[in-house]
């Protein structure tokens, strides 16, 4: 999917109203008719991530007001979704001992 400047997705920012240079939009990522950009506001240097993709009714997009660096949106887009028995096993462990929980969930031992 390529994009011009005909293409009005996401086209401002939802913190201070500035049009959004969309030469400096980033992809992400791309999977048959969608999308994924990571663009950032060149007045408030707020970011969103914007999924676009094309429907049956044309294209649509969907954004999503970030605090991730570009590099962050990119290494989360690879990694490995996250299975319901770990989940549940975080739920219970959560539930089980609070206080050690992160502790246990990441394996980091604090000194």
């Amino acid at each position: 999917m390529e994009f011009d400047n005909n293409q009005h997705f996401v086209s401002r920012c939802p913190f201070c109203s500035a049009e959004y240079d969309l030469d400096g939009a980033k992809v992400i990522g791309e999977e048959d008719d969608s999308t994924m950009v990571y663009v950032t506001c060149s007045e408030c240097e707020s970011s969103i991530i914007a999924i676009v993709a094309m429907s049956g009714l044309g294209i649509v997009s969907l954004g999503l007001v970030t605090d991730m660096s570009e590099n962050d949106t990119k290494r989360f887009v690879k990694a490995k979704g996250i299975s319901s028995d770990e989940l549940l096993q975080m739920y219970e462990l959560m539930q089980k001992n609070s206080s050690q929980a992160v502790e246990s969930l990441t394996k980091t031992k604090h000194k």
